[in-house]
């Protein structure tokens, strides 16, 4: 074979070669999932949706395998894990399309207010994990919070599948007030699947993770040595400002960001929220509802979200250090007292101590005097910053109290919980401070 074409054969291959890398290199770079996505960090797991303009899984809406395939190949190149939301519509061909991805499943069953419906939902995800097709199973989604069920009802649910797969994990998904309230509910659990979401709380996203990390150290305390799994958070990328919480892109990638960061540090195990934007999560939640997606309703990385796969991450922002302050007398004082009537959040701040080494013991007296938030939950974390915030209303006639105290406290110590008789005694002596107001109507 003469030379020159030998030269020209090599030049073409060439030629080609350049051009398929960089037909690779700008695929990933648009998050085209493609399996070419430029990614050196995967997440460890994504909470999924397919639902796209139009659709809305309320008034039953069906997803085809098609779309679910075009839906997961997107992410696919950057998580481990995906979770998803239920098992009826076209949502139980989730799990098996997962895994043709090589994707490891957290399988939800919707429950509700339906016994019938709950039936068909459960059934479907024993027979999903008794196929191999489930690796987490999540028997309901926030149900305590919305009162669908009771206890028993849900710990049911639970026991029923694990009788019939007893080779699959089980658990169920809720906020962590409500979790820490359900004690047997976290018992009945293999690992407890938890909520965080310092934007509902209103929280200021450059003190959400702190927040957060407080909130998670008590999960922990509670779990009886259960791996604690964040089963969701997230920040809104739009939609309307909560207290100090505002939604925004920049906001949306700072959290993302961080929480990553956090989870990282601390070894935590979680499921971000979420992967897509859906415009019909709108309705029920406002405006924040269609944006609380990493990538754009249309399968586009968000701008900025791309640092968390390339490796980059935050320091340590959560953790306490140094003394409030400086040196000087430990004190404690009230910021923002809720007027009598309001189910407003108690807010304060501490000086002149360390963060961790000290926790916030409040009572309110209605009656008689009771300790908040709950009886499982009797001390109030410290920011890095020396703030603290307190839900001073968490049953019965909680907003109509006339007089509030909150003592400064050693971290450990176990507060006595007055229960409605008088303000214990034992927690005057043992306060480094105190402070304490009346209300009236």
């Amino acid at each position: 074979m003469p030379r020159i074409l030998i030269v020209s054969i090599a030049m073409w291959c060439f030629i080609f070669f350049v051009l398929a890398c960089n037909d690779e290199e700008n695929s990933g770079k648009a998050g085209g999932g493609n399996g070419n996505a430029d990614v050196a960090y995967t997440l460890y797991g994504l909470n999924f949706s397919p639902y796209m303009d139009g659709q809305d899984p309320n008034p039953g809406s069906v997803v085809s395998a098609a779309q679910i395939r075009e839906r997961i190949a997107i992410i696919a190149p950057y998580t481990e894990w995906i979770r998803t939301f239920g098992l009826s519509a076209g949502l139980e061909q989730i799990p098996a399309i997962a895994k043709e991805f090589g994707l490891k499943t957290a399988v939800g069953a919707w429950l509700g207010a339906d016994t019938v419906t709950n039936t068909n939902e459960v059934d479907n995800l024993i027979d999903l994990a008794a196929n191999g097709q489930v690796d987490l199973a999540i028997i309901g989604s926030e149900v305590l919070l919305r009162g669908d069920l009771s206890e028993v009802a849900l710990i049911n649910y639970i026991e029923q599948f694990r009788a019939a797969v007893p080779q699959v994990p089980v658990t169920t998904a809720d906020v962590y007030t409500e979790l820490l309230q359900h004690p047997n509910v976290m018992d009945a659990s293999d690992v407890i699947f938890v909520n965080y979401y310092p934007y509902w709380e209103g929280r200021d996203v450059n003190r959400a993770i702190e927040h957060l990390h407080a909130c998670h150290q008590d999960m922990l305390a509670w779990a009886g040595g259960k791996e604690v799994i964040v089963s969701e958070t997230g920040w809104p990328s739009a939609g309307d400002t909560l207290g100090d919480a505002l939604p925004s892109l920049e906001n949306a990638c700072y959290y993302f960001l961080n929480f990553v960061s956090w989870a990282r540090a601390e070894g935590v195990s979680y499921f971000y929220f979420a992967a897509y934007d859906e415009l019909w999560k709108a309705n029920y939640e406002g405006p924040q509802g269609a944006h609380w997606g990493v990538w754009d309703k249309s399968g586009v990385l968000k701008s900025y979200m791309q640092r968390v796969f390339d490796g980059d991450t935050v320091s340590d922002n959560w953790t306490g250090a140094g003394l409030i302050g400086g040196p000087g007398r430990p004190a404690i004082a009230f910021m923002t007292v809720p007027p009598y009537g309001s189910f407003d959040n108690l807010q304060g701040r501490v000086l002149h101590v360390q963060p961790d080494d000290y926790r916030v013991a409040v009572y309110i007296r209605v009656g008689g005097w009771w300790i908040k938030p709950f009886y499982n939950n009797p001390l109030t974390r410290i920011s890095r910053d020396g703030r603290w915030t307190c839900d001073i209303t968490t049953g019965g006639m909680d907003h109509k109290a006339t007089a509030i105290a909150a003592y400064l406290v050693r971290s450990g110590y176990d507060p006595p919980l007055a229960g409605g008789g008088s303000l214990p005694n034992e927690i005057e002596q043992v306060a480094v401070a105190k402070v304490e107001v009346t209300r009236s109507p």
